[in-house]
């Protein structure tokens, strides 16, 4: 994180004046407004709401946040015009809602990727040393990266029972992005739907079920209206936090090292918590009575390949689409190598599961 950051820093854009500044000879104060599409209560924002704490402590108070949470103040395709032209100094986007600006970036969300966020988040990170199109993309829009959240991997939330790939032929699923294709593939019809609306979806039957995660499933009450969660290695959703790339370039080099240290243990303290909470989240399933009890499973071994095999070559697809932007078969490539050796890493940690 700190060798990329201080890559990115030298090659930044003239800077913005902070937007608070002291008097005199007073250090300046910095406040620096954040949105996300993902509410308080939603454990992927978790990490990034202790960032904000951490820094807050670790610069005496000198970068404070004005938090605006659960699109609440911009909405989540808009949170990268804001943050680019100065509206917000820093927030997260889904990358998967920024298909036609973001191709490079959409990669990461492709299907039958490791479920585990440790890997996911070492493996981008890798890419975006490694990748100088990773960064370029993002300053197109006058942004960058500061840190990478993963969901964990990509399971079902169902109303009806899915043991097989056939199980799921006819099904209404909501699905986005190229995961959508891979339901497709399976003989399911994918539903686009937002976020928000899931839960009256599935509570009217308007699908049958629905894209979700793990640790993300009964906070936001979908164990309500459906009956079984399928762990089925779908891949996961990439979230990036973002800061305006002026205001970066504007921060004391003091202030930029704390932000970057602090956010790469933000990401990791992501990994471990989330590995644990997904644990924590299954038992918590099939422990619950009533309305609210749900029947964990995971998708077989050979079930999921069966759904591989079926569907498109999602990587090769991806390169083949992006080739003039840049070495998108090398990028592809490395992504599998860095995903092999991050898995054996994480396996080491016990932090590698199928969920």
């Amino acid at each position: 994180m700190t060798n990329r950051m201080g890559t990115w820093i030298a090659g930044a854009a003239v800077a913005l004046m902070p937007l608070i500044a002291g008097t005199g000879a007073q250090a300046q104060d910095f406040t620096i407004r954040y949105a996300s599409p993902s509410a308080a209560s939603d454990p992927t924002q978790a990490a990034t709401i202790w960032f904000m704490d951490e820094v807050t402590k670790r610069t005496d108070g000198k970068v404070k946040f004005e938090q605006f949470l659960g699109n609440s103040l911009v909405k989540d395709q808009d949170i990268v015009s804001a943050i680019g032209d100065g509206l917000i100094e820093m927030g997260k986007i889904y990358t998967v809602s920024y298909p036609g600006q973001m191709p490079i970036w959409n990669m990461t969300n492709l299907p039958f990727t490791s479920p585990s966020p440790y890997v996911a988040i070492n493996v981008i990170n890798d890419l975006m040393d490694q990748y100088p199109v990773f960064d370029e993309e993002l300053a197109k829009m006058n942004v960058m990266a500061l840190g990478v959240i993963t969901t964990g991997g990509t399971g079902i939330v169902s109303k009806k029972p899915i043991k097989t790939v056939e199980d799921l032929k006819g099904l209404k699923v909501r699905a986005r992005g190229v995961q959508a294709a891979a339901f497709d593939a399976a003989g399911a019809a994918p539903v686009s739907i937002p976020w928000n609306d899931v839960y009256e979806a599935l509570s009217k039957g308007v699908v049958d079920a629905s894209t979700n995660y793990v640790i993300t499933t009964r906070p936001i009450r979908h164990n309500e209206v459906s009956d079984y969660y399928i762990a089925a290695g779908l891949g996961q959703a990439v979230q990036l936090e973002l800061i305006n790339r002026d205001f970066w370039e504007a921060l004391p080099e003091d202030i930029k090292t704390v932000m970057a240290e602090t956010m790469a243990e933000a990401e990791m303290r992501h990994a471990e918590e989330s590995s644990k909470l997904a644990t924590a989240e299954q038992k918590a399933m099939a422990d619950a009575t009533g309305a609210e009890h749900m029947e964990y499973s995971v998708l077989p071994a050979e079930e999921r390949q069966k759904w591989i095999e079926m569907s498109p070559d999602f990587f090769a697809e991806w390169a083949e689409e992006n080739k003039g932007i840049a070495d998108t078969a090398a990028i592809a490539k490395s992504y599998r190598e860095l995903e092999q050796k991050y898995t054996e890493e994480g396996q080491k940690a016990g932090l590698v599961e199928m969920w």
